[in-house]
Protein backbone atom coordinates (compact mmCIF):
# COMPACT_ATOMS: atom_id res chain seq x y z
CA UNK A 1 0.00 0.00 0.00
CA UNK A 2 2.84 2.41 -0.42
CA UNK A 3 4.05 4.60 2.42
CA UNK A 4 0.67 4.96 4.06
CA UNK A 5 -1.69 2.75 5.99
CA UNK A 6 -5.31 3.44 5.10
CA UNK A 7 -6.49 1.31 8.03
CA UNK A 8 -5.29 3.85 10.58
CA UNK A 9 -7.37 6.88 9.81
CA UNK A 10 -10.89 5.77 8.93
CA UNK A 11 -12.21 5.77 12.50
CA UNK A 12 -11.11 9.37 13.07
CA UNK A 13 -11.84 10.66 9.58
CA UNK A 14 -13.94 13.83 9.34
CA UNK A 15 -17.34 13.50 7.70
CA UNK A 16 -16.24 16.01 5.05
CA UNK A 17 -13.44 13.66 3.96
CA UNK A 18 -15.87 10.71 3.92
CA UNK A 19 -18.15 12.72 1.63
CA UNK A 20 -15.13 13.67 -0.50
CA UNK A 21 -14.27 9.98 -0.93
CA UNK A 22 -17.88 9.09 -1.73
CA UNK A 23 -18.20 11.90 -4.28
CA UNK A 24 -14.91 10.82 -5.90
CA UNK A 25 -16.38 7.32 -6.30
CA UNK A 26 -19.85 8.54 -7.37
CA UNK A 27 -19.20 7.86 -11.07
CA UNK A 28 -17.86 4.36 -10.41
CA UNK A 29 -20.12 1.32 -10.67
CA UNK A 30 -20.47 0.32 -7.01
CA UNK A 31 -22.57 -2.70 -6.09
CA UNK A 32 -23.49 -3.08 -2.43
CA UNK A 33 -23.39 -6.75 -1.45
CA UNK A 34 -23.94 -6.23 2.26
CA UNK A 35 -25.71 -3.10 3.49
CA UNK A 36 -24.00 -1.37 6.41
CA UNK A 37 -24.84 -3.17 9.63
CA UNK A 38 -23.77 -2.73 13.21
CA UNK A 39 -22.34 -5.38 15.47
CA UNK A 40 -19.98 -5.96 18.33
CA UNK A 41 -16.40 -7.18 18.13
CA UNK A 42 -14.06 -8.06 20.96
CA UNK A 43 -11.24 -5.56 21.39
CA UNK A 44 -8.05 -7.39 22.25
CA UNK A 45 -4.97 -5.47 23.38
CA UNK A 46 -1.56 -6.47 24.70
CA UNK A 47 -0.83 -5.77 28.35
CA UNK A 48 2.51 -4.58 29.70
CA UNK A 49 3.79 -8.18 29.72
CA UNK A 50 2.93 -8.61 25.99
CA UNK A 51 0.01 -10.93 26.79
CA UNK A 52 -3.34 -10.59 24.99
CA UNK A 53 -6.05 -9.04 27.12
CA UNK A 54 -9.73 -8.82 26.10
CA UNK A 55 -10.65 -5.25 26.90
CA UNK A 56 -14.31 -5.52 25.96
CA UNK A 57 -16.76 -5.30 23.09
CA UNK A 58 -16.73 -2.41 20.64
CA UNK A 59 -19.62 -1.26 18.43
CA UNK A 60 -18.67 -1.38 14.74
CA UNK A 61 -20.36 -0.86 11.37
CA UNK A 62 -19.37 -3.00 8.41
CA UNK A 63 -20.23 -3.14 4.71
CA UNK A 64 -19.24 -5.15 1.64
CA UNK A 65 -19.25 -3.71 -1.90
CA UNK A 66 -17.85 -4.34 -5.38
CA UNK A 67 -16.17 -1.57 -7.33
CA UNK A 68 -13.88 -1.70 -10.39
CA UNK A 69 -14.44 -5.46 -10.56
CA UNK A 70 -13.04 -6.05 -7.06
CA UNK A 71 -14.88 -6.82 -3.83
CA UNK A 72 -14.09 -4.56 -0.88
CA UNK A 73 -14.85 -4.76 2.82
CA UNK A 74 -15.02 -1.91 5.29
CA UNK A 75 -15.40 -1.83 9.07
CA UNK A 76 -15.31 1.25 11.26
CA UNK A 77 -15.69 1.81 14.99
CA UNK A 78 -19.09 3.25 15.90
CA UNK A 79 -22.36 3.53 14.03
CA UNK A 80 -21.33 5.20 10.76
CA UNK A 81 -22.92 3.52 7.72
CA UNK A 82 -21.63 6.04 5.11
CA UNK A 83 -18.11 5.74 6.49
CA UNK A 84 -18.31 1.92 6.27
CA UNK A 85 -19.49 2.12 2.63
CA UNK A 86 -16.71 4.61 1.81
CA UNK A 87 -14.11 2.38 3.42
CA UNK A 88 -15.37 -0.72 1.60
CA UNK A 89 -15.40 1.09 -1.75
CA UNK A 90 -11.92 2.50 -1.10
CA UNK A 91 -10.70 -1.00 -0.23
CA UNK A 92 -11.98 -2.29 -3.57
CA UNK A 93 -10.49 0.61 -5.55
CA UNK A 94 -7.09 0.34 -3.87
CA UNK A 95 -6.91 -3.39 -4.59
CA UNK A 96 -8.00 -2.95 -8.22
CA UNK A 97 -5.58 -2.69 -11.12
CA UNK A 98 -7.43 -0.50 -13.60
CA UNK A 99 -9.62 1.91 -11.65
CA UNK A 100 -9.20 5.48 -12.94
CA UNK A 101 -9.77 7.13 -9.54
CA UNK A 102 -7.17 5.05 -7.71
CA UNK A 103 -4.47 7.74 -7.83
CA UNK A 104 -6.84 10.49 -6.65
CA UNK A 105 -8.06 8.28 -3.80
CA UNK A 106 -4.46 7.53 -2.84
CA UNK A 107 -3.77 11.28 -2.74
CA UNK A 108 -6.66 11.78 -0.29
CA UNK A 109 -5.41 8.92 1.89
CA UNK A 110 -1.83 10.20 1.93
CA UNK A 111 -3.03 13.72 2.81
CA UNK A 112 -5.15 12.38 5.69
CA UNK A 113 -2.29 10.16 6.90
CA UNK A 114 0.01 13.19 7.02
CA UNK A 115 -2.59 15.12 9.05
CA UNK A 116 -2.91 12.18 11.44
CA UNK A 117 0.85 11.88 11.84
CA UNK A 118 1.13 15.62 12.53
CA UNK A 119 -1.59 15.42 15.22
CA UNK A 120 0.14 12.40 16.82
CA UNK A 121 3.49 14.22 16.83
CA UNK A 122 1.93 17.28 18.47
CA UNK A 123 0.24 15.04 21.04
CA UNK A 124 3.48 13.20 21.76
CA UNK A 125 5.32 16.49 22.19
CA UNK A 126 2.73 17.65 24.73
CA UNK A 127 3.03 14.39 26.68
CA UNK A 128 6.83 14.50 26.55
CA UNK A 129 6.76 18.01 28.02
CA UNK A 130 5.09 16.62 31.15
CA UNK A 131 7.57 13.75 31.63
CA UNK A 132 9.16 13.71 35.06
CA UNK A 133 12.70 12.45 35.67
CA UNK A 134 12.47 10.90 39.13
CA UNK A 135 16.23 10.40 39.31
CA UNK A 136 16.64 14.17 39.57
CA UNK A 137 14.03 14.60 42.31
Amino acid sequence: MGDYDCNLFWDNMDDTVVEQVLSLLADEDITVHSEPRTGLVMLTVKDSFDIDFHLGEVLVTDARVSCCGVEGFGMVVGEFPRKAIARAAADAVLRSTGCVVKDRLTDIIVKEQKKRNRRLSESSALVAATKVNFDLM
